[in-house]
Protein backbone atom coordinates (compact mmCIF):
# COMPACT_ATOMS: atom_id res chain seq x y z
CA UNK A 1 0.00 0.00 0.00
CA UNK A 2 2.80 2.24 0.83
CA UNK A 3 4.87 1.57 -2.38
CA UNK A 4 1.98 2.16 -4.40
CA UNK A 5 0.90 5.27 -2.76
CA UNK A 6 4.61 6.78 -3.06
CA UNK A 7 4.42 5.94 -7.03
CA UNK A 8 1.23 7.70 -7.57
CA UNK A 9 2.78 10.88 -5.78
CA UNK A 10 5.98 10.50 -8.12
CA UNK A 11 3.39 9.79 -10.98
CA UNK A 12 1.73 13.44 -9.91
CA UNK A 13 4.98 14.97 -9.24
CA UNK A 14 6.52 13.90 -12.73
CA UNK A 15 3.26 15.31 -14.66
CA UNK A 16 3.13 18.67 -12.92
CA UNK A 17 6.82 19.30 -13.54
CA UNK A 18 6.77 18.61 -16.65
CA UNK A 19 3.75 20.83 -17.70
CA UNK A 20 5.08 23.46 -15.93
CA UNK A 21 8.58 23.16 -17.52
CA UNK A 22 6.74 23.01 -21.13
CA UNK A 23 3.15 25.04 -21.51
CA UNK A 24 5.20 27.91 -21.60
CA UNK A 25 7.70 27.41 -23.50
CA UNK A 26 5.45 25.96 -26.08
CA UNK A 27 3.33 29.03 -26.04
CA UNK A 28 5.03 32.00 -25.27
CA UNK A 29 9.11 30.53 -25.80
CA UNK A 30 9.44 31.66 -22.36
CA UNK A 31 13.33 28.83 -22.08
CA UNK A 32 13.63 30.02 -18.73
CA UNK A 33 10.83 27.57 -17.64
CA UNK A 34 13.04 24.75 -19.41
CA UNK A 35 15.22 24.66 -16.47
CA UNK A 36 12.80 22.64 -14.29
CA UNK A 37 13.06 20.10 -16.56
CA UNK A 38 16.08 18.45 -15.30
CA UNK A 39 14.04 17.87 -11.82
CA UNK A 40 11.57 15.77 -13.35
CA UNK A 41 14.21 12.81 -13.09
CA UNK A 42 13.66 12.96 -9.80
CA UNK A 43 9.93 11.67 -9.55
CA UNK A 44 11.01 9.35 -12.50
CA UNK A 45 13.89 7.69 -9.99
CA UNK A 46 11.16 7.69 -7.14
CA UNK A 47 8.94 5.62 -9.50
CA UNK A 48 11.71 3.39 -10.73
CA UNK A 49 12.75 2.18 -7.47
CA UNK A 50 9.36 1.77 -6.19
CA UNK A 51 8.48 -0.41 -9.51
CA UNK A 52 11.30 -2.35 -8.70
CA UNK A 53 10.39 -2.95 -5.20
CA UNK A 54 6.48 -3.67 -5.95
CA UNK A 55 8.66 -6.15 -8.53
CA UNK A 56 10.41 -8.09 -5.66
CA UNK A 57 7.22 -8.23 -3.67
CA UNK A 58 5.26 -9.83 -6.34
CA UNK A 59 8.16 -12.29 -7.07
CA UNK A 60 8.27 -12.92 -3.76
CA UNK A 61 4.69 -13.66 -3.34
CA UNK A 62 4.47 -15.98 -6.41
CA UNK A 63 7.51 -17.76 -4.91
CA UNK A 64 5.87 -18.55 -1.47
CA UNK A 65 2.11 -18.87 -2.99
CA UNK A 66 3.66 -21.15 -5.16
CA UNK A 67 4.99 -23.21 -3.03
CA UNK A 68 1.81 -23.26 -0.69
CA UNK A 69 -0.32 -23.89 -3.02
CA UNK A 70 1.62 -27.13 -4.12
CA UNK A 71 2.40 -28.40 -0.75
CA UNK A 72 -1.12 -27.97 0.13
CA UNK A 73 -1.73 -29.99 -3.04
CA UNK A 74 0.77 -32.90 -2.39
CA UNK A 75 -0.25 -33.27 1.19
CA UNK A 76 -3.85 -33.25 0.08
CA UNK A 77 -2.74 -36.17 -2.40
CA UNK A 78 -1.07 -37.80 -0.37
CA UNK A 79 -4.50 -37.99 2.29
CA UNK A 80 -7.09 -38.93 -0.21
CA UNK A 81 -4.97 -42.14 -1.17
CA UNK A 82 -3.67 -43.29 -4.57
CA UNK A 83 -7.47 -44.70 -5.05
CA UNK A 84 -8.97 -41.25 -5.66
CA UNK A 85 -10.79 -41.34 -8.83
CA UNK A 86 -9.81 -37.14 -9.19
CA UNK A 87 -6.07 -38.23 -8.73
CA UNK A 88 -6.35 -40.76 -11.34
CA UNK A 89 -8.30 -38.81 -14.03
CA UNK A 90 -6.98 -35.31 -13.87
CA UNK A 91 -4.33 -35.06 -11.83
CA UNK A 92 -1.67 -33.43 -14.33
CA UNK A 93 -4.44 -30.98 -14.95
CA UNK A 94 -4.65 -30.35 -10.77
CA UNK A 95 -1.42 -29.89 -10.60
CA UNK A 96 -0.22 -27.79 -13.32
CA UNK A 97 -3.32 -26.55 -15.23
CA UNK A 98 -4.84 -24.85 -12.18
CA UNK A 99 -2.09 -23.68 -10.54
CA UNK A 100 -1.44 -21.81 -13.65
CA UNK A 101 -4.00 -20.54 -13.37
CA UNK A 102 -4.65 -19.29 -9.77
CA UNK A 103 -1.45 -17.86 -9.58
CA UNK A 104 -1.98 -14.99 -11.67
CA UNK A 105 -5.04 -13.94 -9.79
CA UNK A 106 -2.80 -12.86 -6.85
CA UNK A 107 0.33 -11.45 -8.80
CA UNK A 108 -1.93 -9.83 -11.26
CA UNK A 109 -5.80 -8.82 -10.46
CA UNK A 110 -4.91 -8.03 -6.48
CA UNK A 111 -1.79 -6.24 -7.40
CA UNK A 112 -3.77 -4.24 -9.95
CA UNK A 113 -6.83 -3.71 -7.87
CA UNK A 114 -4.20 -1.94 -5.71
CA UNK A 115 -3.41 -0.04 -8.40
CA UNK A 116 -7.14 0.98 -8.94
CA UNK A 117 -7.86 1.82 -5.58
CA UNK A 118 -4.77 4.05 -5.02
CA UNK A 119 -3.49 5.65 -8.00
CA UNK A 120 -6.96 6.99 -9.49
CA UNK A 121 -7.59 8.66 -5.97
CA UNK A 122 -4.16 10.13 -5.84
CA UNK A 123 -4.94 11.82 -9.52
CA UNK A 124 -8.54 12.90 -8.75
CA UNK A 125 -6.96 15.08 -5.72
CA UNK A 126 -4.40 16.33 -7.45
CA UNK A 127 -6.82 17.09 -10.48
CA UNK A 128 -9.07 18.99 -8.73
CA UNK A 129 -6.87 21.16 -7.00
CA UNK A 130 -6.41 22.64 -10.10
CA UNK A 131 -9.40 22.29 -12.06
CA UNK A 132 -12.35 20.65 -10.10
CA UNK A 133 -15.08 20.84 -13.28
CA UNK A 134 -12.49 18.16 -14.94
CA UNK A 135 -11.71 16.21 -11.40
CA UNK A 136 -16.16 16.47 -11.19
CA UNK A 137 -15.99 14.76 -15.12
CA UNK A 138 -13.33 12.11 -14.07
CA UNK A 139 -15.55 11.22 -10.87
CA UNK A 140 -18.37 10.67 -13.10
CA UNK A 141 -16.50 8.75 -15.39
CA UNK A 142 -14.94 6.51 -13.17
CA UNK A 143 -17.74 4.02 -11.80
CA UNK A 144 -19.20 3.32 -15.45
CA UNK A 145 -15.44 1.40 -16.10
CA UNK A 146 -15.81 -1.46 -12.84
CA UNK A 147 -20.06 -1.57 -13.78
CA UNK A 148 -19.82 -2.46 -17.15
CA UNK A 149 -16.36 -4.29 -16.36
CA UNK A 150 -18.59 -6.15 -13.53
CA UNK A 151 -21.21 -6.69 -16.08
CA UNK A 152 -19.44 -8.60 -18.41
CA UNK A 153 -17.42 -10.14 -15.94
CA UNK A 154 -20.75 -12.12 -14.80
CA UNK A 155 -20.37 -13.62 -17.93
CA UNK A 156 -17.08 -14.54 -18.21
CA UNK A 157 -16.84 -15.85 -15.09
CA UNK A 158 -19.82 -18.40 -16.67
CA UNK A 159 -17.82 -19.68 -19.68
CA UNK A 160 -14.61 -19.50 -18.04
CA UNK A 161 -15.94 -22.18 -15.25
CA UNK A 162 -17.72 -24.02 -18.51
CA UNK A 163 -14.22 -24.14 -20.26
CA UNK A 164 -12.34 -25.67 -16.91
CA UNK A 165 -15.22 -28.33 -17.24
CA UNK A 166 -14.63 -28.99 -20.45
CA UNK A 167 -11.11 -29.25 -20.21
CA UNK A 168 -11.06 -31.57 -17.38
CA UNK A 169 -13.60 -33.81 -19.30
CA UNK A 170 -11.16 -33.93 -22.05
CA UNK A 171 -7.94 -34.61 -20.13
CA UNK A 172 -9.88 -37.09 -18.03
CA UNK A 173 -11.13 -38.90 -22.17
CA UNK A 174 -7.85 -38.65 -23.28
CA UNK A 175 -5.85 -40.33 -20.05
CA UNK A 176 -8.67 -43.01 -20.56
CA UNK A 177 -7.94 -43.88 -24.48
CA UNK A 178 -4.37 -43.40 -23.47
CA UNK A 179 -4.80 -46.20 -20.39
CA UNK A 180 -6.90 -48.52 -22.30
CA UNK A 181 -4.31 -48.52 -25.85
CA UNK A 182 -3.55 -52.14 -26.42
CA UNK A 183 -7.72 -52.69 -26.19
CA UNK A 184 -8.44 -49.61 -28.46
CA UNK A 185 -5.71 -51.30 -31.11
CA UNK A 186 -6.92 -55.04 -30.04
CA UNK A 187 -10.75 -54.01 -31.17
CA UNK A 188 -9.62 -51.40 -34.17
CA UNK A 189 -11.68 -48.54 -32.15
CA UNK A 190 -9.10 -46.07 -33.44
CA UNK A 191 -10.95 -44.36 -35.19
CA UNK A 192 -13.86 -44.12 -32.61
CA UNK A 193 -11.51 -42.58 -30.18
CA UNK A 194 -10.02 -40.32 -32.59
CA UNK A 195 -13.46 -39.10 -33.48
CA UNK A 196 -14.33 -38.86 -29.76
CA UNK A 197 -11.42 -36.95 -28.86
CA UNK A 198 -11.61 -34.76 -31.89
CA UNK A 199 -15.26 -33.76 -31.11
CA UNK A 200 -14.07 -32.92 -27.22
CA UNK A 201 -11.22 -30.91 -28.49
CA UNK A 202 -13.60 -29.00 -31.05
CA UNK A 203 -15.80 -28.07 -28.12
CA UNK A 204 -12.84 -26.96 -25.53
CA UNK A 205 -11.91 -24.77 -28.96
CA UNK A 206 -15.41 -22.90 -29.31
CA UNK A 207 -15.48 -22.64 -24.92
CA UNK A 208 -11.91 -21.00 -25.34
CA UNK A 209 -13.15 -18.96 -28.23
CA UNK A 210 -16.31 -17.49 -26.40
CA UNK A 211 -14.02 -16.61 -23.70
CA UNK A 212 -11.93 -14.66 -25.67
CA UNK A 213 -14.78 -12.84 -26.93
CA UNK A 214 -15.88 -11.48 -24.23
CA UNK A 215 -12.53 -10.47 -23.19
CA UNK A 216 -12.11 -8.05 -26.42
CA UNK A 217 -15.89 -6.86 -25.69
CA UNK A 218 -14.82 -6.05 -22.03
CA UNK A 219 -11.70 -4.21 -23.39
CA UNK A 220 -13.33 -2.57 -26.11
CA UNK A 221 -16.09 -0.93 -23.39
CA UNK A 222 -13.44 0.17 -21.03
CA UNK A 223 -11.41 1.96 -23.68
CA UNK A 224 -14.58 3.80 -25.12
CA UNK A 225 -15.32 5.02 -21.54
CA UNK A 226 -11.48 6.04 -21.01
CA UNK A 227 -11.54 7.99 -24.60
CA UNK A 228 -14.87 9.28 -23.73
CA UNK A 229 -13.86 10.85 -20.08
CA UNK A 230 -10.47 12.14 -21.15
CA UNK A 231 -12.48 13.71 -24.66
CA UNK A 232 -14.54 15.69 -22.62
CA UNK A 233 -11.84 16.85 -19.89
CA UNK A 234 -9.86 17.87 -23.14
CA UNK A 235 -13.31 19.85 -24.29
CA UNK A 236 -14.05 21.69 -21.04
CA UNK A 237 -9.95 22.35 -20.70
CA UNK A 238 -9.76 24.02 -24.12
CA UNK A 239 -13.11 25.96 -23.69
CA UNK A 240 -11.94 27.47 -20.17
CA UNK A 241 -8.44 28.35 -21.59
CA UNK A 242 -10.09 29.94 -24.77
CA UNK A 243 -13.15 32.01 -22.77
CA UNK A 244 -12.16 32.33 -19.37
CA UNK A 245 -8.33 32.49 -19.88
CA UNK A 246 -7.69 29.54 -17.51
CA UNK A 247 -4.15 28.62 -17.23
CA UNK A 248 -2.30 26.42 -19.35
CA UNK A 249 0.11 25.29 -17.84
CA UNK A 250 -2.77 23.47 -15.05
CA UNK A 251 -4.29 21.94 -18.54
CA UNK A 252 -1.83 20.64 -19.78
CA UNK A 253 -1.27 18.61 -16.41
CA UNK A 254 -4.69 18.10 -15.82
CA UNK A 255 -4.43 16.40 -19.72
CA UNK A 256 -1.44 14.84 -19.15
CA UNK A 257 -2.61 12.95 -16.06
CA UNK A 258 -6.50 12.00 -17.19
CA UNK A 259 -4.86 8.99 -19.12
CA UNK A 260 -3.01 7.82 -16.48
CA UNK A 261 -6.83 7.82 -13.83
CA UNK A 262 -7.83 5.57 -16.35
CA UNK A 263 -4.79 3.71 -16.79
CA UNK A 264 -5.16 1.55 -13.24
CA UNK A 265 -8.68 1.09 -14.21
CA UNK A 266 -8.20 -0.47 -17.43
CA UNK A 267 -5.40 -2.80 -16.43
CA UNK A 268 -7.72 -3.87 -14.09
CA UNK A 269 -10.33 -4.94 -17.02
CA UNK A 270 -7.57 -6.43 -18.25
CA UNK A 271 -6.58 -8.76 -15.29
CA UNK A 272 -10.10 -9.51 -14.40
CA UNK A 273 -10.20 -12.41 -16.47
CA UNK A 274 -7.24 -13.65 -14.21
CA UNK A 275 -10.20 -13.38 -11.98
CA UNK A 276 -12.30 -15.49 -13.62
CA UNK A 277 -10.07 -18.12 -14.43
CA UNK A 278 -9.01 -18.63 -11.14
CA UNK A 279 -12.50 -19.04 -10.35
CA UNK A 280 -12.96 -21.17 -13.04
CA UNK A 281 -9.41 -23.15 -11.88
CA UNK A 282 -11.04 -23.51 -8.18
CA UNK A 283 -13.96 -24.43 -9.29
CA UNK A 284 -12.56 -27.79 -10.74
CA UNK A 285 -9.87 -28.18 -7.39
CA UNK A 286 -13.39 -28.17 -5.28
CA UNK A 287 -14.18 -31.74 -5.22
CA UNK A 288 -10.71 -32.35 -5.06
CA UNK A 289 -10.35 -30.36 -1.64
CA UNK A 290 -13.27 -31.53 -0.33
CA UNK A 291 -12.75 -35.01 -0.92
CA UNK A 292 -12.86 -37.60 2.15
CA UNK A 293 -9.22 -37.91 3.59
CA UNK A 294 -7.89 -41.82 3.63
CA UNK A 295 -5.12 -41.02 4.76
CA UNK A 296 -5.23 -38.06 7.23
CA UNK A 297 -2.35 -36.73 9.59
CA UNK A 298 -1.36 -39.10 12.24
CA UNK A 299 0.16 -39.00 15.51
CA UNK A 300 4.25 -39.09 15.27
CA UNK A 301 3.64 -42.98 17.32
CA UNK A 302 1.51 -43.92 14.44
CA UNK A 303 3.93 -42.96 11.49
CA UNK A 304 7.19 -44.19 13.27
CA UNK A 305 9.14 -46.86 11.55
CA UNK A 306 7.00 -50.18 12.37
CA UNK A 307 10.58 -52.35 10.81
CA UNK A 308 10.55 -56.08 11.73
CA UNK A 309 11.53 -56.40 15.47
CA UNK A 310 11.57 -52.43 16.33
CA UNK A 311 12.00 -52.23 20.21
CA UNK A 312 9.42 -49.54 19.81
CA UNK A 313 6.87 -50.99 17.91
CA UNK A 314 3.96 -52.80 19.47
CA UNK A 315 4.01 -56.84 19.91
CA UNK A 316 1.53 -56.65 17.13
CA UNK A 317 3.55 -54.63 14.93
CA UNK A 318 6.57 -56.86 14.91
CA UNK A 319 7.41 -59.76 11.95
CA UNK A 320 6.69 -62.08 10.79
CA UNK A 321 3.41 -61.23 10.32
CA UNK A 322 0.01 -63.37 10.01
CA UNK A 323 -2.52 -61.24 8.35
CA UNK A 324 -6.23 -62.48 8.36
CA UNK A 325 -9.47 -60.76 6.77
CA UNK A 326 -12.58 -61.46 8.71
CA UNK A 327 -15.88 -60.99 6.60
CA UNK A 328 -14.55 -58.08 4.90
CA UNK A 329 -16.58 -55.94 2.78
CA UNK A 330 -14.15 -52.85 1.22
CA UNK A 331 -15.04 -49.68 -0.33
CA UNK A 332 -13.61 -47.65 -2.86
CA UNK A 333 -13.44 -44.09 -2.02
CA UNK A 334 -16.36 -43.39 -4.30
CA UNK A 335 -18.16 -45.68 -1.70
CA UNK A 336 -18.52 -48.59 -4.58
CA UNK A 337 -17.64 -52.08 -2.69
CA UNK A 338 -14.74 -53.79 -3.81
CA UNK A 339 -14.96 -57.21 -2.61
CA UNK A 340 -17.87 -58.26 -0.01
CA UNK A 341 -17.78 -60.72 2.67
CA UNK A 342 -14.34 -61.95 2.36
CA UNK A 343 -12.09 -64.09 4.83
CA UNK A 344 -8.57 -65.29 4.04
CA UNK A 345 -5.68 -66.08 6.71
CA UNK A 346 -2.21 -65.02 5.25
CA UNK A 347 1.07 -66.88 7.13
CA UNK A 348 4.31 -66.10 6.92
CA UNK A 349 6.94 -68.04 5.45
CA UNK A 350 4.01 -68.56 2.44
CA UNK A 351 3.45 -67.52 -0.84
CA UNK A 352 -0.35 -66.98 -1.03
CA UNK A 353 -1.61 -66.73 -4.82
CA UNK A 354 -5.21 -65.53 -5.12
CA UNK A 355 -7.32 -66.59 -8.46
CA UNK A 356 -10.54 -65.96 -9.81
CA UNK A 357 -12.07 -64.32 -12.68
CA UNK A 358 -11.77 -61.01 -13.76
CA UNK A 359 -13.78 -58.56 -11.53
CA UNK A 360 -14.15 -60.64 -8.08
CA UNK A 361 -12.02 -58.31 -6.33
CA UNK A 362 -8.74 -59.52 -5.86
CA UNK A 363 -6.82 -56.55 -6.19
CA UNK A 364 -8.82 -55.02 -4.04
CA UNK A 365 -7.63 -58.25 -1.55
CA UNK A 366 -4.59 -56.11 -2.09
CA UNK A 367 -5.27 -52.79 -1.38
CA UNK A 368 -7.58 -53.49 1.64
CA UNK A 369 -4.02 -55.35 3.29
CA UNK A 370 -2.07 -51.87 2.14
CA UNK A 371 -4.60 -50.11 3.95
CA UNK A 372 -5.56 -48.22 0.50
CA UNK A 373 -9.33 -49.20 0.52
CA UNK A 374 -12.03 -48.55 3.95
CA UNK A 375 -13.64 -51.21 5.40
CA UNK A 376 -17.47 -50.76 5.61
CA UNK A 377 -17.81 -54.31 7.66
CA UNK A 378 -15.51 -56.81 8.79
CA UNK A 379 -12.01 -56.73 10.34
CA UNK A 380 -8.07 -56.61 9.65
CA UNK A 381 -6.14 -58.61 11.89
CA UNK A 382 -2.62 -58.69 12.44
CA UNK A 383 -1.18 -61.24 14.57
CA UNK A 384 -4.02 -61.71 16.23
CA UNK A 385 -4.75 -57.15 16.97
CA UNK A 386 -7.29 -56.05 15.30
CA UNK A 387 -6.97 -53.24 13.15
CA UNK A 388 -7.98 -49.60 13.55
CA UNK A 389 -7.62 -46.96 10.33
CA UNK A 390 -4.94 -45.92 12.85
CA UNK A 391 -3.11 -48.99 13.09
CA UNK A 392 -3.13 -50.04 9.70
CA UNK A 393 -1.88 -46.45 8.60
CA UNK A 394 1.29 -47.73 11.11
CA UNK A 395 0.59 -50.95 8.97
CA UNK A 396 2.29 -49.19 6.37
CA UNK A 397 6.01 -49.21 6.98
CA UNK A 398 6.13 -53.32 6.71
CA UNK A 399 4.30 -53.50 3.68
CA UNK A 400 5.88 -53.11 0.01
CA UNK A 401 3.06 -52.95 -2.92
CA UNK A 402 4.28 -53.41 -6.05
CA UNK A 403 0.78 -52.68 -8.36
CA UNK A 404 0.89 -53.99 -12.11
CA UNK A 405 2.52 -51.43 -13.36
CA UNK A 406 5.25 -50.68 -10.80
CA UNK A 407 6.45 -47.01 -11.69
CA UNK A 408 10.58 -45.97 -11.09
CA UNK A 409 11.02 -42.13 -11.12
CA UNK A 410 13.08 -39.75 -13.02
CA UNK A 411 16.66 -39.77 -11.73
CA UNK A 412 19.21 -42.53 -11.23
CA UNK A 413 18.77 -46.13 -10.76
CA UNK A 414 20.57 -45.89 -6.83
CA UNK A 415 18.12 -43.32 -6.27
CA UNK A 416 15.01 -45.25 -7.42
CA UNK A 417 16.47 -48.42 -5.16
CA UNK A 418 16.78 -46.17 -2.35
CA UNK A 419 13.54 -44.64 -2.21
CA UNK A 420 12.25 -46.53 0.89
CA UNK A 421 15.66 -47.00 2.42
CA UNK A 422 17.56 -43.72 2.22
CA UNK A 423 20.29 -44.94 4.43
CA UNK A 424 21.23 -48.22 2.07
CA UNK A 425 24.89 -48.41 1.32
CA UNK A 426 26.01 -49.28 -2.67
CA UNK A 427 26.56 -53.28 -1.77
CA UNK A 428 23.14 -53.37 -0.16
CA UNK A 429 21.40 -52.19 -3.45
CA UNK A 430 24.05 -54.59 -5.72
CA UNK A 431 22.97 -57.43 -3.35
CA UNK A 432 19.18 -57.02 -3.72
CA UNK A 433 19.49 -56.83 -7.56
CA UNK A 434 21.30 -60.06 -7.40
CA UNK A 435 18.92 -61.76 -5.35
CA UNK A 436 16.06 -60.82 -7.96
CA UNK A 437 18.13 -62.01 -10.83
CA UNK A 438 18.70 -58.82 -11.89
CA UNK A 439 22.56 -58.61 -11.46
CA UNK A 440 23.09 -58.07 -15.08
CA UNK A 441 21.50 -54.63 -15.32
CA UNK A 442 24.28 -53.57 -13.53
CA UNK A 443 26.43 -54.22 -16.38
CA UNK A 444 24.17 -53.49 -19.58
CA UNK A 445 23.63 -49.92 -18.14
CA UNK A 446 27.63 -49.49 -17.90
CA UNK A 447 27.36 -46.80 -15.45
CA UNK A 448 25.99 -49.05 -12.60
CA UNK A 449 23.63 -47.18 -10.05
CA UNK A 450 24.30 -44.17 -11.88
CA UNK A 451 22.28 -45.17 -14.26
CA UNK A 452 20.07 -42.42 -15.13
CA UNK A 453 16.13 -43.81 -15.52
CA UNK A 454 14.12 -41.88 -17.91
CA UNK A 455 10.30 -40.34 -17.70
CA UNK A 456 8.34 -43.14 -18.09
CA UNK A 457 10.49 -46.50 -17.47
CA UNK A 458 11.90 -45.44 -21.44
CA UNK A 459 15.27 -47.62 -21.85
CA UNK A 460 13.79 -50.13 -19.45
CA UNK A 461 11.09 -53.28 -20.38
CA UNK A 462 8.47 -54.01 -18.57
CA UNK A 463 10.19 -57.17 -16.89
CA UNK A 464 13.53 -55.30 -15.70
CA UNK A 465 10.91 -52.30 -14.07
CA UNK A 466 9.46 -55.08 -12.25
CA UNK A 467 12.62 -56.71 -11.12
CA UNK A 468 13.52 -53.24 -9.66
CA UNK A 469 10.50 -52.77 -8.07
CA UNK A 470 11.12 -56.20 -6.91
CA UNK A 471 14.66 -55.17 -5.80
CA UNK A 472 13.46 -51.99 -3.95
CA UNK A 473 10.91 -54.01 -1.59
CA UNK A 474 14.00 -55.95 -0.74
CA UNK A 475 15.79 -53.17 0.06
CA UNK A 476 13.46 -51.72 2.53
CA UNK A 477 13.30 -55.28 4.00
CA UNK A 478 9.78 -55.64 4.50
CA UNK A 479 8.21 -58.28 6.59
CA UNK A 480 4.97 -58.13 4.00
CA UNK A 481 5.45 -58.02 0.06
CA UNK A 482 2.18 -57.69 -1.86
CA UNK A 483 2.17 -58.71 -6.11
CA UNK A 484 0.05 -57.36 -8.20
CA UNK A 485 0.02 -59.92 -11.40
CA UNK A 486 4.04 -59.73 -10.98
CA UNK A 487 4.53 -61.55 -14.18
CA UNK A 488 2.12 -60.29 -16.68
CA UNK A 489 3.30 -59.12 -19.63
CA UNK A 490 6.31 -60.37 -19.40
CA UNK A 491 8.75 -63.36 -21.38
CA UNK A 492 9.26 -66.12 -20.25
CA UNK A 493 13.19 -65.41 -19.51
CA UNK A 494 11.88 -62.52 -17.38
CA UNK A 495 9.55 -64.49 -15.20
CA UNK A 496 11.82 -67.11 -14.82
CA UNK A 497 14.14 -64.68 -13.09
CA UNK A 498 11.35 -62.97 -11.44
CA UNK A 499 9.84 -66.24 -9.74
CA UNK A 500 13.60 -66.99 -8.75
CA UNK A 501 14.13 -63.57 -7.15
CA UNK A 502 10.55 -64.55 -5.01
CA UNK A 503 12.51 -67.84 -4.02
CA UNK A 504 14.85 -66.26 -2.21
CA UNK A 505 12.87 -63.85 -0.27
CA UNK A 506 13.16 -65.77 3.06
CA UNK A 507 11.22 -68.00 5.34
CA UNK A 508 9.66 -64.63 7.34
CA UNK A 509 8.10 -62.75 4.78
CA UNK A 510 4.16 -62.91 4.15
CA UNK A 511 4.06 -62.67 0.79
CA UNK A 512 0.41 -62.57 -1.44
CA UNK A 513 -0.38 -62.35 -5.35
CA UNK A 514 -2.89 -61.87 -7.41
CA UNK A 515 -1.94 -64.65 -9.85
CA UNK A 516 -3.74 -65.54 -13.45
CA UNK A 517 -0.75 -67.44 -15.33
CA UNK A 518 -0.40 -70.80 -14.60
CA UNK A 519 3.38 -71.18 -14.12
CA UNK A 520 2.40 -68.35 -11.41
CA UNK A 521 -0.59 -70.05 -9.75
CA UNK A 522 1.83 -73.54 -9.51
CA UNK A 523 5.12 -71.73 -7.87
CA UNK A 524 2.56 -70.15 -5.11
CA UNK A 525 2.26 -72.57 -1.77
CA UNK A 526 -0.84 -72.32 -0.48
CA UNK A 527 -3.75 -70.87 -3.20
CA UNK A 528 -7.11 -68.78 -2.52
CA UNK A 529 -9.91 -68.63 -4.90
CA UNK A 530 -12.24 -65.61 -4.63
CA UNK A 531 -16.10 -66.44 -6.27
CA UNK A 532 -18.13 -64.19 -8.44
CA UNK A 533 -20.54 -63.96 -5.37
CA UNK A 534 -17.89 -61.48 -3.58
CA UNK A 535 -17.65 -59.15 -6.22
CA UNK A 536 -19.35 -55.85 -6.10
CA UNK A 537 -20.79 -56.13 -9.55
CA UNK A 538 -21.45 -59.66 -11.16
CA UNK A 539 -23.16 -58.37 -14.15
CA UNK A 540 -22.35 -59.56 -17.61
CA UNK A 541 -19.33 -57.02 -19.24
CA UNK A 542 -20.44 -55.31 -22.22
CA UNK A 543 -17.72 -52.80 -23.03
CA UNK A 544 -14.62 -53.94 -25.47
CA UNK A 545 -12.46 -53.85 -22.55
CA UNK A 546 -14.55 -55.63 -20.18
CA UNK A 547 -14.57 -58.54 -22.56
CA UNK A 548 -11.25 -58.49 -23.57
CA UNK A 549 -10.54 -58.95 -19.65
CA UNK A 550 -13.29 -61.62 -18.99
CA UNK A 551 -11.52 -63.56 -22.30
CA UNK A 552 -7.88 -63.36 -20.83
CA UNK A 553 -9.01 -64.28 -17.08
CA UNK A 554 -11.26 -67.25 -18.25
CA UNK A 555 -7.88 -68.74 -20.04
CA UNK A 556 -6.22 -68.14 -16.88
CA UNK A 557 -8.63 -69.81 -14.52
CA UNK A 558 -9.07 -72.71 -17.11
CA UNK A 559 -4.81 -73.17 -16.93
CA UNK A 560 -4.91 -72.11 -13.00
CA UNK A 561 -7.58 -75.24 -12.88
CA UNK A 562 -5.40 -77.63 -14.96
CA UNK A 563 -2.52 -77.30 -12.30
CA UNK A 564 -4.46 -77.56 -9.44
CA UNK A 565 -5.86 -80.52 -10.72
CA UNK A 566 -2.46 -81.91 -11.53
Amino acid sequence: MALTLVDAICLCAFYALIAAAFAPFVLTHDSATLDLAPYALGPIIGRLLTRLAIARLIAHISYVLEGTIRAELMRKLLAVGPLSLTVKSSLNTLMVDALDDILPYFTSFLITLRYAMIIPVVCLVAVALVSPWSALILFCMAPLIPFFMIMIGKGAERLNQRQWRQISRMALRFHEALSKLTLVKLFNLERAEIVKIARLTKRWRVETMQVLRIAFLSALVLEFFATCGIALCAITLGFAVYERNFDYTAALFVLLLAPEFFLPLRQMGLTYHARMRALGAMSGLIDFLNEPEHFPATAPEATAPAAAGAAAAPKWLRGPFTLELKDVTALYPNGRAGVTGFSAVFKPGTVTALVGPSGVGKSTVLQTLAGFTALKSGAVVVNGHECSPADLRALMASVAYIPQLPNLFYGTLRANLKLGAPDATDEELKAALAQVGAGELLTRFGDGLDHHIRENNRGISGGETRLIALARALVRKCPIILLDEPTASLDRASENAFLQGLTTLGHDKTVVMVAHRSELIAFADAIITLSAAQAADTSAPTAAADIAAATVAAGADAAAAEVRHA
